[in-house]
């Protein structure tokens, strides 16, 4: 548009007393000298405001161009307008990444010049006198719906949405929201000064095919399809600002209140009614709420969201019915409840199918029982302080508790570091003294990863000593009908724990009674380590080391160790103390850290001192 011509159509504005011009022009790059300075003198005389665009932050100068606080640089007009201008607001409308449709406004932009505002705010604060920034937060502006007030929608960035007066406008039309000449029809003094005075004036492009025309909510077959103009953009957003006509949004918490009263309706429904009727419930409070929404959006322009509230309902409904279904099967989940933190799921899922089997009471069996032990836990303890000992013991116990579950172990308690399970109960276990002396095996395999990542904080090595003995137990759960715990009892239990205790008279780490070694296959390596009497016990016991998986071993050790460590022992049995303690020597030149052989020649030299002495020792301690 020449500038002399806007010259003649700013002269003409002023003499009809317009309140405001607002030029949706760039007022950059000269023309004729004399018509910019024509018109540059024009705009002194009134209160006249332009836009301005504002380029990326990768266009900027090298001082702002990598500062992530700034959206842009503004791009001033020519000096020689600059200076005749009121005041300048960026031209800037965000549209939508998806449909590129303009639904909202930003009213200010952090730019090189600081905090600046958009040309719809400016125009408002030239107008007003007032920032537009503060008519959104005003409570005094918000609305009023029964006991609810709600504020403009406004997001986080800034934005809030545009409550458009109506469809694009179109020249000559009388259902256009804001009135549109031809600027030269104004020039031209066709216009009565009466339509004018007094008014804010907005300039700018008013044809379809502008390169500033945009898709607004209204573009559709109601409409032909046509965009909208940037000037009618932002004189939809000034007039917003002017009438303080928002589109208000409901806060998180008003959603969440009304959320919680549908939640509520469909809980007691789902609980009072069949499936069917709490079903229809269901969907009458979603397709309800649906219908609420666009009444009080047509009504009140308030935004109410829809998907939060209908969600709610479905998870609501399907955990009423789901809850109604687990309520049904009690019995399934009592089973489960008092299963699942013992027992492996594969386990729970054969006694839920066989639920005579946790009949109140107890049933004896033979079982293969396990305690386990961390070796001087007390001093890991004070090493470390309470949090990290939980995240410890978590990660311990777990690991270990993976492993028995893996060889179908049944857990029966923790007591502090001490873990207490026991196998073929209350499922038979195929060869459950292998299964036993296999899991402890494996035990020993998860320490070592354990130890590497803890023993640095816990000061020592991480070392898990293990006890194992097979015999009869009452097996079942043990309590009143309110609290039940499935658990093992007898002797064969404290016998366990007392073996687990002997692992530190030996220098060993897994100890097994002769009941559970004689049922090993020959995969499992084992020596026996002593006939012993362990406190509450009159009877001595043999005792064995559980070594490990034959296949895992170093064969030259087991052929010379192991099996001289046999011939001692059967020497030192027959009381020829003096041939074994030849033997034992033997050993210990050769593999000086065999403790077990340490320990039975130690008891050769007694026997060659006491030739009396039965060859039990007596273990006074756990």
């Amino acid at each position: 548009m020449p500038r002399d011509f806007l010259a003649k159509l700013n002269d003409r504005l002023l003499s009809a007393g317009v309140k405001i011009v607002g030029y949706d022009i760039f007022f950059k790059g000269t023309s004729f000298p004399e018509a910019d300075s024509e018109l540059a003198e024009s705009l002194k005389k009134s209160n006249s405001l332009a836009v301005v665009p504002m380029r990326p932050r990768s266009l900027c100068h090298e001082k702002f161009a990598e500062d992530p606080a700034i959206s842009g640089c503004v791009d001033l007009p020519d000096e020689i307008f600059m200076n005749s201008l009121t005041g300048i607001g960026l031209a800037d409308l965000p549209f939508s990444a998806f449909d590129s449709t303009v639904r909202e406004a930003k009213l200010s932009f952090i730019t090189d010049r600081g905090n600046t505002q958009s040309f719809a705010a400016i125009l408002y604060e030239a107008v007003s006198g007032d920032r537009a920034q503060d008519l959104i937060g005003d409570p005094a502006n918000w609305k009023g719906v029964g006991l609810l007030s709600i504020p403009p929608f406004s997001d986080s960035s800034g934005k809030t949405a545009i409550r458009f007066a109506g469809p694009p406008s179109t020249i000559g039309s009388e259902k256009n929201p804001f009135r549109i000449f031809s600027a030269k029809m104004v020039a031209d003094g066709m216009i009565p000064d009466s339509w004018l005075k007094d008014k804010i004036v907005l300039i700018g492009a008013a044809y379809d095919d502008a390169t500033d025309a945009y898709l607004t909510p209204y573009y559709g077959i109601s409409t032909g399809f046509a965009r909208m103009n940037g000037v009618e953009i932002h004189a939809n957003i000034l007039s917003s600002l002017m009438t303080k006509q928002f589109y208000y949004s409901i806060t998180r918490w008003q959603v969440w209140m009304i959320s919680a009263a549908l939640v509520i309706l469909v809980s007691l429904s789902s609980t009072i009614f069949p499936p069917l009727r709490s079903a229809a419930v269901a969907l009458a409070s979603a397709f309800g709420w649906i219908f609420v929404s666009v009444i009080i959006f047509k009504k009140y322009a308030i935004v109410a969201p829809i998907v939060t509230p209908i969600v709610a309902i479905a998870i609501c409904y399907l955990f009423g019915v789901v809850w109604k279904a687990l309520t049904e099967g009690r019995e399934r989940k009592f089973i489960k409840g008092v299963f699942s933190r013992y027992v492996p799921p594969a386990i729970v899922d054969r006694i839920v199918e066989n639920p005579e089997l946790i009949k109140l009471g107890g049933d004896e069996r033979v079982i293969t029982s396990m305690f386990t032990d961390i070796a001087s836990f007390t001093s890991i303890s004070e090493k470390l302080d309470p949090s990290t000992l939980v995240s410890f013991l978590n990660e311990y116990l777990g690991r270990m508790n993976d492993v028995l579950f893996e060889f179908g172990a049944t857990l029966d308690k923790y007591e502090g570091d001490a873990i207490i399970a026991f196998f073929n109960a209350p499922l038979d276990v195929a060869n459950h003294e292998i299964a036993a002396a296999s899991a402890a095996i494996r035990m020993k395999a998860a320490e070592k990863d354990i130890s590497e990542k803890w023993s640095g904080r816990c000061g020592r090595e991480i070392r898990t000593r293990i006890g194992i003995n097979t015999g009869p137990a009452v097996i079942g759960n043990m309590g009143s009908e309110g609290r039940l715990d499935y658990t093992a009892i007898g002797d064969t239990i404290n016998l366990a724990s007392r073996l687990e205790g002997t692992n530190k008279f030996y220098g060993t780490h897994i100890i097994a009674s002769q009941s559970t070694a004689a049922a090993l296959s020959d995969s499992i390596v084992r020596r026996p380590v002593d006939r012993v009497r362990v406190k509450g016990k009159n009877e001595p016991i043999l005792i064995y080391e559980i070594i490990g998986f034959a296949n895992e071993l170093d064969p030259a050790r087991i052929d010379f160790v192991i099996a001289q460590y046999l011939e001692a022992f059967k020497k030192f049995e027959q009381r020829d103390f003096s041939e074994a303690k030849s033997i034992l020597q033997d050993i210990l030149t050769r593999h000086p850290d065999d403790f077990p052989s340490v320990e039975l020649l130690k008891r050769c030299e007694r026997g060659i001192l006491d030739p009396s002495w039965d060859l039990v020792t007596e273990i006074s301690g756990k």
